[in-house]
């Protein structure tokens, strides 16, 4: 998969605008975190994201917390995960799915158990509908 085009991507972190205000340079920023200057770029553009150490340093570097690095979702609280967990508990105990289903892996010749499938799907669809009626 490529990277998404600036124009597509999504401000996942903030570390552009941190950077800026703290009064450090891209070459700073690579030189600090020891990640070439296409790196820091790509982090600035959102097309690529630090991974935890090196967000760690960048939050060293610039005397922030790693939350202002990182950019807010915008998420409202709407009742979800109670009525996901109820749904979950439902399908479990009246419908009999189970949470776990046994799948053969190849690789290793043998049988594991690995999340429900269906359970999962099922989960997805509720959650669908539920943020439709509370939009």
């Amino acid at each position: 998969m490529g990277r998404k085009k600036s124009d597509d991507a999504i401000t996942i972190n903030q570390i552009k605008e941190v950077a800026k205000e703290a009064g450090a340079s891209n070459r700073l920023l690579s030189l600090w975190t020891d990640v070439s200057y296409t790196t820091v770029s790509s982090w600035n553009s959102n097309t690529s994201q630090p991974n935890e150490h090196n967000l760690n340093e960048i939050g060293e570097l610039l005397q922030v917390d790693n939350k202002d690095l990182i950019a807010g979702q915008g998420r409202k609280k709407t009742g979800l995960t109670r009525a996901l967990e109820q749904e979950l508990k439902r399908l479990h105990k009246e419908e009999g799915i189970p949470y776990e289903v046994e799948k053969f892996d190849k690789k290793r010749g043998v049988s594991v158990k690995v999340n429900n499938p269906e359970l999962v799907k099922r989960l997805r669809a509720f959650a669908e509908g539920y943020e439709k009626l509370k939009s």
